[in-house]
């Protein structure tokens, strides 16, 4: 049985819950997903899915207000418990927990059923899931109002005999939180869905930017590089949604700052943008948890070498992925790094690595299901919970 708060925004961790639990399914495992909120989408074949609230909270204020609330009760509710007693799963697999709260542990501790958590994100320690301030630089979380928060979604880890994560840094920062759990680290699978027609230039003359228009992604100091960039015959494209989304407006009617707009892109026309563009660049302020993340997959597995950021489980991966290159998130680091790839013959080998990627890619979901089946089988197999 797996948890997951998808809903009509899906990202990084529902996409993840998808792809697994359609892994698991055709290696002979039976699937129920508890979903907490809803999407509008059929559930997948061969699985029972329950959703537990009848709104989003990217559209409800009021789901989101109960959110929090729920989050800090975290309490083993009554309903939660006759769903996991009805389905009678082997193991309980949570992956994103705003809309049912960590007392989902609890109840399946009290039922004798062995608990695997997934982190994606910091939402355990933090109520903006981001360990981040506004303009992205790192926050120190409060050890009043955030440890606060913190100790009450903790109080049922006991429960959780593994803990995954998709980087060593997202780990590493859970780990006083579930001192009892055996620590994993599975990082996202190499493998997207993208297909481009275009082979990148003889030179890193379009640098491509996809994502949230946010600063904790850096948008504000790529536009300022950008105009730096453009007096070297570089364009910046950027493609997105978010609170920056003026800035780049009016970057992309300024014609000196080199800046392209092609606003949202649906994942169909996803790879038609990535096609258009020479060099990836993910410039996150914020410490992102994925290393990688699902953006610089997409850009290697297109063909493009791609600029990542230092920080988070991004900083920990670029010498483990050929064709990626580690960058400071500044307006300089930006500059630099561009640069550095105009040099003679740093181009091709940065093509040629990210080429090789692309090449290595073929058994990769089938690994990434793979762990995670060792870890469900080892909590499955683990010292019978203490009943009550």
């Amino acid at each position: 049985m797996s948890s997951q708060g998808r809903g009509a925004h899906a990202g990084g961790a529902e996409s993840s819950v998808t792809a697994l639990s359609v892994g698991l399914l055709g290696r002979g495992h039976s699937v129920e997903l508890l979903q907490a909120f809803p999407d509008g989408l059929p559930a997948l074949p061969g699985t029972k899915r329950t959703i537990l609230h009848e709104s989003d909270w990217h559209e409800s204020q009021v789901r989101r207000v109960k959110n929090h609330v729920g989050d800090v009760l975290s309490l083993p509710r009554q309903r939660l418990d006759r769903i996991v007693a009805l389905a009678g799963p082997d193991v309980v697999h949570t992956h994103n927990l705003p809309g049912f709260g960590t007392g989902i542990w609890e109840i399946a501790r009290r039922r004798g059923i062995p608990v695997v958590h997934t982190t994606h994100d910091y939402h355990l320690l933090c109520p903006r899931v981001t360990l981040a301030r506004r303009d992205g630089e790192p926050c120190q979380p409060s050890p009043l109002l955030c440890g606060l928060r913190t100790r009450a979604l903790t109080r049922w880890s006991g429960a959780v005999s593994h803990l995954t994560g998709v980087s060593q840094y997202v780990v590493d920062l859970h780990r006083p939180l579930f001192p009892g759990a055996d620590l994993h680290v599975i990082r996202n699978p190499f493998t997207a869905d993208i297909a481009v027609s275009r082979s990148p230039g003889p030179a890193p003359k379009v640098i491509g930017y996809i994502g949230s228009l946010d600063a904790n992604k850096g948008v504000d100091r790529l536009l300022e590089a950008a105009r730096r960039l453009a007096t070297q015959g570089c364009s910046t494209r950027i493609a997105g949604d978010g609170r920056l989304r003026a800035e780049v407006e009016a970057a992309a009617a300024d014609p000196g700052s080199g800046v392209t707009y092609d606003g949202p892109v649906s994942a169909s026309a996803k790879s038609e943008f990535l096609a258009a563009c020479d060099l990836g660049v993910v410039p996150s302020v914020w410490a992102e948890p994925g290393g990688p993340n699902r953006t610089m997959i997409e850009w290697l597995l297109a063909g493009r070498p791609v600029l990542i950021s230092r920080r988070g489980g991004l900083g920990e991966v670029a010498d483990l992925y050929p064709g990626s290159v580690a960058l400071e998130p500044t307006e300089e680091g930006i500059v630099e790094a561009v640069q550095a790839l105009l040099e003679p013959g740093a181009w091709e080998t940065a093509l040629a690595r990210a080429g090789a990627m692309v090449a290595g890619t073929e058994d990769a979901m089938t690994g990434w299901v793979e762990a995670y089946e060792q870890v469900l089988e080892a909590a499955r197999a683990g010292l019978p919970r203490e009943v009550r």
